[in-house]
């Protein structure tokens, strides 16, 4: 029960600081820049990737919408299928350096 409860508190804590990041600024907020600020305000430790999550949610909470990810070109196999164009099957290899 307790351990809901500070995980809820440390949610609110997080999602409060991140909605100070979020707003019309020159430049928008970094994950580091909200690890720093629960460090300062409440000594939480936050990793960069938690810190992201946090802001996006908050972006999110204030109508702003998250930016497409990229497409991955090499695990699509788009990279494989754009070397092989180039290559011509047809022709044959050459044979190895003889190894003295």
């Amino acid at each position: 029960m307790f351990e809901n409860r500070r995980a809820q508190q440390r949610h609110n804590k997080l999602m409060r600081a991140a909605d100070k990041l979020v707003g019309p600024l020159e430049a928008p907020a970094a994950p580091a820049d909200l690890a720093a600020l629960v460090f300062g305000l409440h000594r939480i430790e936050l990793r960069e990737d938690e810190a992201a999550r946090y802001l996006d949610a908050a972006r999110v909470r204030r109508g702003y919408r998250l930016p497409e990810p990229l497409l991955d070109i090499e695990s699509a196999g788009g990279e494989d299928a754009a070397t092989e164009e180039h290559l011509d099957h047809d022709q044959e290899e050459p044979e190895p350096a003889a190894v003295n």
